[in-house]
């Protein structure tokens, strides 16, 4: 089971995405958690707890942030990105899901 985690502000704005990731992932029979969490989350965790992620999304919201936390998802082995404006406005949850899944496969070198 992979675990995709999704951070922006509140972890509020960011649910929906999640969802609408969860929903496509169902259909095509991926089995995964997505969830969101505010990005003050990514500061009270551990490497260790950030390492049983298999994928970390930054809202574009927060993007500005992504220098801060880099470091941190580098040292657990976890792939870290930012989450593209135009697919987080529109809600595209299953281009945002193909690029968390791409980004496992190219993190395990498949």
């Amino acid at each position: 089971m992979l675990h995709v985690r999704l951070f922006c502000g509140a972890g509020m704005s960011t649910s929906l995405l999640a969802r609408k990731m969860q929903d496509y992932a169902n259909e095509k029979g991926v089995e995964v958690t997505v969830d969101a969490r505010a990005v003050s989350a990514i500061r009270d965790s551990s490497v260790a707890q950030l390492a049983e992620l298999d994928c970390a999304l930054l809202g574009p919201q927060v993007a500005f942030e992504r220098h801060l936390h880099e470091p941190k998802f580098k040292e657990a082995g976890v792939p870290f990105d930012v989450i593209p404006m135009q697919w987080y406005g529109m809600v595209r949850g299953d281009l945002v899901m193909q690029k968390a899944l791409d980004m496992i496969a190219e993190a395990k070198g498949e």
